[in-house]
């Protein structure tokens, strides 16, 4: 019995000294629920993807919602009905100070009665992108531009032919070398096909952002969700420069929960849009992956786009990465998520033979399939530099 107790002492002493091991604020310590219980290495690049960036194909995007008596409407027609998003009628503003691209530049379209009808931010190329609905479409009466302490009034009439605006402003290009990059990662039960991969992939582009773009400072943070009444709701990893610390954080998430389809995602992206994103001018991106839509009621759904339009507001650009078991439903909201932040839609494929089935997005636009870890290094570098860079399919890497 003596030796028995002794052991005990020892073993609780271990988990002392564990618990204090100094890995710092923000370390995950749920050993119940580590790596899913597994602890098999699984090798990144394996994974594959696609993206479509609706803003720079927008005559394909509105052929999604056409309309034609007694013929078949586009794949997002009906959804219009809901009331949720409308990209349909998009204004492209570029803020330049003769050749340079201001990033930064806040746009605001304005009513008549001067209510904010969308706000936006000047991307790395100097384009902000406004999307009012139909209905507001009459009473835009202004645009107002903002950079520093210099503001713009100007009078603005929408019209087909007044989509696109070209602003000089004598103003300073004050973009810093800082990236802030937050993946939001839903970590319900019907993750569970997919995780140990996308933790992989995760994994790895961390390590190859600051490889691929050794100059800049990066910050990275960690927001992990499920859904009303599971384990948590959301769990949450602060910006930090310590790329070892938050890898491990990730490494101890693990897939449960759940129960029916939609999660809570309005939750999710409503604590990401506020937490703590530098005010400087520098490139913020979200990367959500997810593979079910927010609660389709009033309430949920009006947090959930609003933290969509905050993130316009702050120049944060979504890419949601769209998992297994995907929707027409939810590509029609995740595809706007991306368009109306200037981000990008990207989307697992078959290709890889892992996982359920992937919903192939309804396009007219030839896309490339790559790995998901070459092409989230690529988008990430295309949102803070503005170069385009080689997309390379996953069967040209095979030859």
């Amino acid at each position: 019995m003596k030796k028995i107790g002794i052991g005990l002492i020892c073993f609780f002493v271990l988990l002392m000294l564990t618990a204090c091991s100094g890995e710092g604020p923000g370390y995950d310590r749920y050993p119940s629920e580590l790596n899913d219980g597994e602890y098999q290495e699984i090798d990144p690049g394996q994974l594959t993807a696609a993206e479509l960036i609706d803003f720079e194909n927008y005559e394909a995007f509105l052929n999604l919602f056409s309309y034609q008596v007694g013929a078949s409407n586009g794949a997002f027609y009906g959804f219009l009905f809901k009331g949720y998003y409308d990209g349909r009628f998009m204004i492209k503003v570029t803020v330049k100070n003769q050749e340079i691209s201001l990033q930064g530049v806040s746009l605001e379209l304005l009513s008549d009665t001067q209510d904010t009808l969308f706000k936006a931010m000047t991307n790395t190329l100097g384009i902000g992108l406004l999307f009012p609905k139909e209905n507001q479409l009459d009473s835009i009466t202004t645009l107002k531009i903002t950079k520093g302490d210099t503001s713009l009034i100007l009078p603005y009439t929408y019209s087909i032919e007044n989509q696109n605006i070209e602003i000089d402003l004598d103003e300073l290009d004050d973009k810093t070398n800082l990236i802030e990059i937050m993946f939001v990662i839903d970590t319900t039960g019907s993750m569970s096909d997919e995780l140990s991969y996308i933790k992989a992939e995760v994994d790895d582009v961390i390590s190859r952002i600051k490889q691929a773009l050794p100059e800049a400072t990066i910050k990275l943070a960690l927001l992990f969700y499920r859904d009303i009444g599971d384990t948590y709701v959301t769990r949450y990893f602060d910006f930090t420069e310590n790329i070892a610390l938050q890898k491990q954080n990730l490494a101890n998430q693990n897939a449960q929960g759940g129960g029916d389809w939609p999660e809570a995602v309005d939750r999710a992206l409503d604590e990401a849009v506020h937490k703590n994103w530098s005010s400087s001018n520098s490139t913020k991106i979200i990367i959500h992956i997810l593979d079910a839509p927010p609660h389709d009621n009033a309430q949920k759904m009006s947090v959930y786009l609003s933290a969509v339009h905050e993130a316009a507001a702050k120049g944060i650009r979504m890419i949601p990465v769209a998992s297994s078991g995907v929707d027409r439903y939810l590509e029609f909201l995740l595809r706007h998520q991306a368009l109306y932040t200037g981000g990008s839609y990207v989307f697992l494929t078959n290709d890889s033979g892992i996982g359920n089935d992937h919903l192939p997005p309804d396009t007219e636009i030839e896309y490339v399939v790559e790995y998901i870890n070459d092409l989230l290094v690529r988008v990430i570098v295309e949102q803070h530099t503005g170069v385009k860079q080689e997309k390379i399919s996953i069967y040209q890497q095979q030859q």
